[in-house]
């Protein structure tokens, strides 16, 4: 039933270069170092044992990856090897630092092993280490339209960005890769909603502009295509959910999914598509966050095991056969059933809309403080309460 094929997406490091405001993982400069995260070596077991399993790529985040440079070079080519192909996903600002910028964030730098590196150096190394593919975060939280000398330090100027991404236009990265389950090698993720999107926008047109980009295509209102002669870059809108950093911000600044819109979220996660992935169809990713944990999803939803504890091949059977001696059972049960819902053809995608809805017919004061898509996906993947009044109803 749970077979993931896809993605293993690890976070490397819990340190970051950005205070931002939206972090799942509440990420600050101020924690740099303080926080735990996996060795080297468990890295590289659970990469092989991803290998045998069948996945098909590793997507490296932190924090931010770049922090570890020299550890994600190794990683990057160690995992292609393994014929799993690498993505990232950074804010930029370490690959693209110059001028004050630069200088203000010199011991970071310095202690990635990225100072004395130009942009082209660092793009060439992680292209010669295997990288397949790359997103960029560009919003109103990650980036700012200040200058890069501005005196700036802990948000990215779209200037250095903007360099970053045209260095990899240069190498290539500007196209679609031979694999569908990768598609576009070099993309760009904005995460903002309601007051922040004009912000946001502003931002991104800037990045566009410095990168003499032109809309090619309009896919959607999230997702749009932009090239110029060097080649293109996809871009996604991502709505800011109330999880992580997120929690204590105004309603206002989030995407609004709470009463009878909770019914209709639709999320691929749990549609059963065995070996479909090199028709880019099938989302059977696996995200193991820097203190081991193993989540089916990068916005931290479901937490079903933890690779210090148990293998990857022991937490997916966990999903598939729950038992009550784990002390993820319930997070595994609640999976499991959503997953068995997926495979009504009339739910499908909308497995958690379903769950939402059958709770709402018994009890409704449950979802009244549910406001937005991830934020209700998160509480019904870790809240007791939730799990156990969904459990009841679908049992029944």
């Amino acid at each position: 039933m749970f077979k993931p094929t896809a993605q293993l997406k690890i976070a490397l490091t819990p340190d970051c270069n950005n205070d931002c405001p939206i972090c799942l993982n509440s990420t600050t400069r101020s924690k740099n170092g303080k926080q735990p995260k996996l060795s080297f070596s468990k890295i590289k077991e659970i990469i092989d044992e991803g290998a045998n399993l069948g996945m098909i790529g590793t997507y490296w985040s932190g924090g931010e990856p770049l922090v570890e440079y020299n550890s994600l070079l190794h990683l990057i080519e160690y995992s292609s090897k393994k014929s799993m192909l690498p993505t990232i996903v950074t804010n930029g600002g370490l690959m693209g630092a110059f001028g004050k910028y630069k200088e203000l964030n010199k011991d970071i730098l310095t202690k990635a092993g990225l100072y004395h590196l130009d942009t082209k150096e660092i793009v060439k190394s992680l292209k010669n280490a295997g990288l397949s593919r790359i997103y960029f975060s560009v919003d109103n939280n990650h980036t700012t339209l200040a200058k890069a000398n501005s005196g700036i330090y802990n948000i990215v100027p779209v200037q250095v960005v903007s360099d970053v991404i045209d260095e990899f236009l240069n190498q290539g990265y500007g196209q679609k890769h031979s694999l569908d389950a990768i598609g576009h090698r070099l993309r760009v993720t904005a995460t903002s909603s309601g007051l922040w999107s004009n912000s946001t926008n502003k931002i991104l047109q800037a990045a566009m502009d410095q990168l003499d980009m032109e809309m090619e295509y309009v896919y959607s209102n999230q997702t749009k295509m932009y090239s110029n002669s060097k080649g293109k870059v996809l871009l996604k809108h991502l709505e800011v959910a109330d999880i992580g950093d997120a929690a204590s911000l105004d309603n206002r600044r989030l995407e609004n999914k709470d009463k009878e819109q909770l019914f209709n979220i639709s999320c691929p996660h749990f549609i059963q598509r065995e070996n479909a992935y090199d028709n880019g169809k099938y989302h059977g990713d696996l995200f193991v966050d820097f203190d081991g944990v193993v989540y089916t999803c990068g916005n931290h939803a479901y937490p079903i095991g933890n690779v210090l504890e148990e293998s990857l091949t022991s937490i997916i059977e966990g999903v598939n056969f729950p038992n009550k001696t784990s002390n993820f059972y319930l997070n595994r049960k609640t999976f499991n059933a959503l997953l068995q819902l997926s495979s009504d053809t009339n739910v499908q995608s909308k497995a958690i809309g379903q769950a939402f809805r059958l709770i709402n017919n018994k009890n409704p004061k449950l979802l009244a403080d549910l406001k937005t898509q991830c934020g209700a996906c998160n509480s019904l993947g870790t809240d007791e309460e939730l799990q156990k009044a969904f459990l009841k109803v679908y049992d029944n």
